[in-house]
């Protein structure tokens, strides 16, 4: 695998949204105060990365996509609810494994962007991916939760490292799914 092209990739195309994946990072984690909004949002900022992976142009209004996107809302929590009954349990029975249920959950919310697809699905996807690329679904994980464990000690960072990351996450299981390579070659 290829980490420093993904990790190059990603910020490249960051950069090119820098203000709308910033701001609408803000909005997501803002808005996550109300508990019901924390899938949807996350759904936007996701959807913003398959946006800007495709080359097109990020808006901070994207960041609404999870509310705005036929089935997203419900979908979203789908996958959301499945994480959580996942940590919950995890943790009920072995202590502190959110990095476990982290990597279990990777490529879900990617595929439930990319594919459009119902939360079972992206589910099932997300599973077939890990089990068929297990060493470059933990290191893949292992990167940018590094990067965001360093961004969340400042705010600031938060609001680079996390849209880093799911386009880091989004690259991956997008390049998994169409073609088994885990790097992107984006154009430019």
């Amino acid at each position: 695998m290829e980490i420093e092209k993904l990790l190059r990739d990603s910020w490249e195309i960051f950069q090119k949204n820098i203000v709308a994946f910033i701001i609408g990072t803000l909005i997501a984690i803002i808005g996550s105060i109300l508990i019901v909004t924390i899938a949807p949002l996350f759904y936007g900022v996701t959807y913003m990365a398959a946006k800007a992976i495709k080359g097109e142009t990020v808006e901070i209004g994207d960041v609404f996509a999870g509310f705005k996107v036929p089935g997203a809302f419900v979908q979203s929590w789908v996958v959301g609810i499945i994480y959580l009954v996942l940590m919950v349990a995890g943790s009920m029975l072995l202590g502190r494994i959110g990095g476990i249920v982290g990597i279990l959950m990777i490529y879900a919310l990617p595929l439930l962007v990319i594919r459009g697809y119902k939360g079972a699905d992206a589910l099932r996807e997300n599973f077939e991916l890990i089990q068929k690329y297990p060493a470059d679904t933990v290191i893949v994980f292992l990167v940018f939760f590094a990067l965001n464990l360093i961004g969340s000690l400042i705010m600031i960072g938060a609001l680079i490292t996390i849209p880093l990351s799911q386009i880091g996450y989004t690259l991956t299981a997008k390049n998994l799914a169409d073609s088994g390579q885990p790097v992107a070659y984006i154009e430019g």
